[in-house]
């Protein structure tokens, strides 16, 4: 999954040498945390709520409390190496820029909105807990079976603690014939959690 398929492409900007005053007004009117800085369609820096909240006496312009040469990405970039710079860099927005000029904004949230169509969390899946994994080969066999059944595989990894166990979220109706081929091929199916009647 790409950045461009998930930044917001609708960005509330402000001059670097607007006021203090004037870009909380913007962030609060458009109720966002964050405002890339442009000067002349060019990307010069990013404000946030925070910096602004915490501009002293002497401090008037976006200028004095921006972040200047933020960290940006590319629309081409894959939503997993923006999740990874948010997390490193512990900022909670990506200015999206190409050929030098903004095309959008990537926030926190706009990565977990993208963890949870991908993991399958969101639609009506079973997630079952398998124990009993044994060797390389475990999670061919799993799927395999998947395949059998013909079933959507959402997501499928081992256990942090225990690699033994291995976790999966799966969507179909054979849910009862898949089991029952893992037990078949020697594993132990230790839960089945079904599929909520409502969803968020």
């Amino acid at each position: 999954m790409l950045v461009r398929n998930r930044m917001s492409r609708k960005v509330f900007t402000v001059a670097p040498d607007a006021s203090i005053e004037a870009a909380r007004a913007l962030l609060q009117r458009h109720r966002v945390r964050q405002l890339p800085v442009v000067r002349k369609e060019r990307l010069v820096g990013i404000v946030t709520d925070r910096d602004l909240r915490g501009a002293g006496a002497n401090e008037q312009q976006v200028a004095d409390v921006m972040t200047a040469k933020p960290v940006v990405v590319a629309p081409t970039a894959s939503v997993d190496e923006a999740a990874r710079l948010l997390r490193g860099r512990k900022i909670g927005a990506l200015p999206v820029v190409d050929k030098n000029k903004l095309v959008g904004l990537l926030a926190a949230s706009d990565v977990l909105d993208a963890f949870v169509d991908i993991s399958g969390v969101g639609e009506a899946t079973y997630r079952i807990t398998v124990s009993g994994v044994r060797g390389k080969q475990a999670a061919r066999q799993v799927r395999q079976a998947v395949d059998q059944c013909r079933l959507d595989l959402k997501w499928l990894h081992p256990d942090s603690r225990d690699a033994s166990i291995l976790h999966l979220r799966l969507k179909g109706n054979r849910i009862d014939d898949f089991t029952t081929a893992l037990e078949a091929a020697g594993f132990n199916v230790d839960s089945v959690v079904a599929p909520s009647t409502s969803r968020a």
